[in-house]
């Protein structure tokens, strides 16, 4: 499961999730309009060796999984402008709020 905190200020939003065991490559980040999507492959892996008596045993252990977390803000998301790092199995998102096209008033001819 991937666990989030989001927090807003006037510019935009920063998301932090929680995702431990997957690679920055493994890690998927979709903005549309207002909805973010976090998903992710998670690979685990553990290899031991046993020795005993000139035998020797290896035994690995593989977990292939997936999670995924989908949420919407208040504001939509200038994605042009979205940063996504990733590092020690936190996602760090920063989403800039979209500027609203500013009003324009038309001259009548």
């Amino acid at each position: 499961e991937i666990r989030i905190d989001v927090s807003e200020n006037d510019k935009g939003y920063d998301i932090r999730a929680e995702i431990p065991g997957a690679k920055k490559e493994d890690i998927r980040v979709t903005v549309d309009g207002n909805y973010v999507s976090i998903s992710a492959e998670i690979k685990r892996e553990k290899e031991e060796e046993k020795k005993a008596k000139g035998e020797r045993t290896l035994v690995r252990e593989l977990y292939v999984g997936s999670a995924s977390r989908g949420f919407s803000l208040a504001f939509e998301v200038d994605e042009k402008a979205a940063i996504a790092k990733y590092e020690d199995g936190v996602l760090k998102l920063s989403l800039p709020k979209k500027q609203e096209a500013s009003a324009r008033t038309l001259s009548i001819q």
